[in-house]
């Protein structure tokens, strides 16, 4: 069954079991930092709406078997344990999401945010983090007043929670590729060879590190962690430059006289271009080390 066939049919057979005073739709949405094709249910006009990954449906009907009927039952269900009034969300595990302002543009009226050069400070709950699976939800307009929080609150909730949960970290750039390779199955004896011969330069040049928050899949979110910039910053005993890279990280190193501004520059466009990952910003930044000040360079 193709998705389009799939899409009609099941369209069709939540219209049969909820009735006349059902609104079923699809709609691109976002879902948990992306952008996803989602089927949108209100079971009647004084309910709540509710959103279910078409992907993951279709990826269910096509290698699980799933028909669109159980596929309705399976959602039937779902929207019966929902609570009808309320989402409540838990204060402790409130934490920022950073991204570029163009991948949530859309959404930007419907969610609480605070502008941040070209990327966007939003808001996500931690609904269940394991060693095997992370879910979180973005926080909305509606959850926000349902919870009783203004845009302030939410903003010292993730402060305090997000470098808690998801620690920053600095990690020389070296280091970190050599974990890498060790990491990929598919490394040859020439990819160690070559790593071998970058860390010996790297060595003889200022350290370049990779800056994230952990293991968080925004990661870059950490060029908000002011305390741990000090700190580098102060260990260093220089400015320092922030390369602008993905959702996951960025590349830092020291701002020190001899750095070569230009060719920064073009190492930064040329990554941005060729680089894997969303776009975080396109900005170069400069964390001030006597100010504590962040501005970009650029």
């Amino acid at each position: 069954m193709t998705y389009e066939m799939f899409k009609k049919e099941l369209k069709t057979s939540l219209e049969e079991k909820l009735g006349s005073d059902a609104c079923i739709s699809f709609e691109q949405k976002l879902m948990l930092g992306e952008m996803t094709d989602t089927i949108c249910i209100r079971a009647g006009k004084n309910d709540p709406n509710y959103s279910a990954n078409m992907d993951a449906l279709y990826h269910l009907a096509s290698v699980g078997g799933l028909d669109a009927e159980q596929a309705t039952n399976m959602i039937l269900e779902i929207l019966a344990s929902i609570p009808a009034n309320r989402i409540s969300l838990d204060t402790g595990n409130i934490i920022y999401q950073l991204m570029n302002r163009s991948r949530i543009d859309a959404q930007l009226d419907l969610i609480p945010h605070i502008p941040f050069y070209d990327m966007e400070i939003t808001f996500a709950c931690v609904v269940e983090d394991t060693e095997k699976i992370r879910k979180s939800m973005l926080i909305d307009n509606k959850m926000m007043a349902q919870n009783h929080l203004s845009l302030q609150q939410l903003f010292d909730l993730a402060h305090q929670n997000t470098f808690r949960m998801f620690p920053s970290r600095a990690e020389l750039l070296q280091n970190y590729y050599q974990k890498m390779l060790l990491q990929d199955p598919d490394a040859t004896k020439e990819d160690f060879m070559r790593a071998a011969v970058l860390c010996m330069a790297w060595n003889e040049l200022p350290p370049v590190y990779q800056f994230s928050a952990g293991n968080y899949r925004f990661g870059g979110v950490a060029i908000l962690d002011n305390q741990f910039l000090n700190s580098l910053a102060q260990k260093e005993n220089h400015d320092l430059l922030l390369l602008p890279c993905t959702e996951q990280e960025f590349v830092v190193t020291p701002w020190g006289k001899n750095l070569d501004m230009d060719g920064t520059r073009e190492i930064a466009k040329d990554a941005l271009q060729n680089g894997e990952g969303e776009l975080l910003t396109r900005h170069i930044f400069c964390y001030r080390k006597d100010t504590g000040r962040l501005e970009t360079v650029d």
